[in-house]
């Protein structure tokens, strides 16, 4: 990952809110203490009022930041290391290294704890104690400078450790509940939304390749099964027959339950040809499948396939859905364990057949 993604923000609409918040207080407060709090020894005039400029600049920017709809990559990666410029510019034309001063360095922390990932964020906290270190140790004795930024230090980087662990945290549970969305927890397919995003994307290149092709599988008199061998054998048969398509798939292909018994292969990349001997495949390995239950019954299983070819068959996914269930229903209807003829076949009887 390079420098810039690693300075990228986990989502860019709340850590513009993030940065204009922290913005519009640490400014707020430097105007509000500008103005009633005594001058610091060495402070003029015109450093407070280049101060007070600064301070209300930052505030404006992030404002600016927060409204903008397109913000570029560079934006972001800079934006928090102009902060902490700013921040020891001002600290060093003020001759201010109080406590009061040094605070301000942990607000760019909590933006980096808070919106970037583990790898910008230690960047940032590396950056925000670098910064506090410069000011101190160009305005204050040596041993003197190590007792005051060793508190504000402590304070950074414990305070990046946190969030930072509980951003990883995050992290991981996004990551498993998106994971949860994708896979179907029986059989270990990808689920319906999933199969839908692959067959977009597959079908965007279907006119310039041999093409896209679409299986259907029902296994037959499913209900029937459950009621003579049980739910939990027909769960069985179900991940039997999962891992049967994926044992005999490509790596390009996608294997989807769509619901209930019913299971779509995506084969991509395929002529017309190519997909009938693909389904004839499928149907020889159900048929020569023994699917037995965990307690060594044997359970009499077939399916029936429906098939259909994009660009052959249609232009887009729901027509090239329709047409395989139109093979799917023709299938069934002519006795089962077997493939529908293909659609161009099929079309004039479906409506005869309602």
């Amino acid at each position: 990952m390079t420098l810039l993604a690693r300075l990228q923000p986990r989502d860019a609409d709340v850590a513009a809110r993030v940065l204009s918040t922290l913005a519009l207080v640490a400014g707020g407060v430097t105007v509000l203490f500008a103005a009633l709090a005594p001058r610091q020894q060495g402070a003029t005039p015109a450093s407070m009022g280049v101060t007070v400029f600064a301070a209300l600049s930052v505030v404006a920017i992030a404002l600016l930041l927060r409204r903008m709809r397109n913000r570029g990559a560079w934006v972001w990666a800079v934006f928090p290391f102009v902060g902490i410029s700013v921040i020891v510019a001002l600290d060093l034309i003020t001759s201010d290294a109080s406590v009061s001063a040094q605070i301000f360095f942990i607000f760019p922390a909590l933006y980096a704890g808070f919106a970037l990932r583990r790898g910008g964020a230690i960047l940032v906290g590396l950056a925000a104690v670098g910064g506090d270190l410069v000011d101190v140790f160009v305005l204050l004795p040596g041993r003197v400078a190590v007792v005051q930024a060793g508190y504000l230090v402590a304070a950074i980087l414990t305070t990046m450790a946190l969030l930072i662990v509980s951003g990883d945290r995050q992290d991981a549970l996004v990551a498993e509940l998106r994971a949860l969305a994708a896979v179907d927890s029986l059989t270990g397919l990808v689920t319906r939304r999933v199969f839908n995003e692959a067959a977009t994307s597959a079908l965007s290149g279907a006119a310039s390749a041999n093409g896209t092709g679409l299986i259907l599988i029902d296994i037959d008199h499913f209900k029937q099964v459950n009621d003579d061998y049980g739910h939990l054998a027909g769960d069985e048969v179900l991940v039997q027959l999962s891992q049967l398509l994926l044992a005999g798939t490509r790596a390009t292909d996608t294997v989807s339950r769509m619901g209930g018994d019913e299971i779509a292969v995506l084969v991509s990349g395929c002529s017309v040809e190519s997909l009938r001997h693909r389904a004839d495949q499928v149907l020889t390995d159900v048929r020569c499948h023994v699917f037995a239950t965990e307690g060594g019954v044997t359970v009499p299983v077939t399916v029936s396939m429906g098939i259909a070819h994009l660009p052959t068959h249609g232009s887009n996914l729901r027509a090239l859905y329709g047409a395989a269930d139109t093979s799917l229903y023709v299938a069934k209807g002519c006795g089962r364990d077997q493939v529908g003829p293909m659609p161009d076949a099929v079309l004039p009887i479906r409506p005869a057949a309602a």
